[in-house]
């Protein structure tokens, strides 16, 4: 495997740095690291790093020629599965995973895994009204932290459906609340946006349609403020669902057919034809539900 001293020394060299301009770590020291006759200490390899004016994520990216390391390249398949019905990328993900589990004990890949696990299992039934063994140690492992940590929120975000009214709601007020903590965190307000949309559908799908406004209101608000378009109309369209159940048709209507619009716009048709779909049905079940009522 090459020694992360190779690398030091090919981003200096190609800086046009010598060693005795790095001024963070002795000479003999800087070639020790480089000849790989030594492994810097944590505090003088982030010092290089700040000589080398690389980051961290930056330098290991180099460092894997280029490539995200193969455990932060299947978090990213992770995060880009963004439809949980997909099956077939769920199974060909797993098997990536099950292989480089397979070769590394992985706590975060291994909880990923389950959850790709629960997906599955949701698919089969139909129904996010499952149980699943893991995801019950998931919950018991985490909740007994005094504090929650990025990786323990965001696997928390992707399992808190399945569980009691009772149980998804102190996730969800946990969740946020600890998330405040990363506040200054890289790509955390997109995370917090989509966290707050989720837990929205979560309480449309459960017919407690009401409840969901003020996530979604400050889903908006987040996405408006950085400039995330896309998750800003997502929460545009959520919240057609809160107008639609205080009343306010015209406004709901509106609200839909300028997302429809802006997702044409955009080119994103599979989203679009997915909002229209989940639209009509709930028009549709709303009317019976309204014949039923006047009968």
């Amino acid at each position: 495997m090459k020694h992360i001293g190779e690398t030091i020394k090919q981003i200096r060299i190609n800086k046009n740095i010598t060693q005795k301009q790095m001024h963070s770590v002795k000479q003999s020291s800087l070639a020790a690291i480089e000849q790989n006759k030594r492994l810097p200490s944590i505090e003088i390899f982030l010092n290089i790093l700040r000589d080398l004016d690389i980051d961290m994520i930056e330098f290991f990216y180099i460092h894997n020629n280029f490539k995200l390391p193969e455990r932060d390249h299947l978090f990213k398949l992770f995060r880009e599965q963004k439809q949980s019905l997909n099956t077939e990328y769920i199974y060909n993900l797993k098997e990536q995973y099950d292989i480089y589990l397979s070769k590394n004990n992985d706590t975060f890949i291994e909880s990923l895994n389950h959850i790709l696990d629960i997906y599955l299992e949701i698919n089969k039934q139909q129904t996010f009204d499952i149980e699943h063994e893991k995801s019950f140690e998931l919950w018991d492992k985490i909740a007994d932290q005094k504090v929650w940590y990025h990786n323990d929120i965001y696997i928390l975000t992707k399992i808190f459906y399945i569980f009691t009214p009772e149980q998804s709601e102190h996730m969800i007020s946990k969740a946020l609340k600890e998330l405040k903590k990363y506040a200054n965190y890289p790509g955390i307000h997109e995370f917090r946006i989509a966290f707050l949309l989720n837990c929205s559908k979560h309480y449309i799908l459960s017919n407690r349609i009401l409840e969901s406004e003020k996530h979604l209101t400050e889903a908006y608000n987040l996405a408006e403020k950085h400039q995330i378009e896309l998750l800003k109309l997502t929460a545009n369209y959520l919240l057609a669902y809160v107008d639609y159940s205080r009343g306010e048709k015209k406004l709901a209507t509106s609200r839909f057919e300028h997302t429809v619009d802006s997702f044409e716009i955009l080119n994103r048709n599979l989203l679009r034809d997915d909002i229209i779909f989940d639209w009509n049905n709930f028009i549709i079940n709303n009317m019976l539900n309204e014949l039923d009522l006047s009968e």
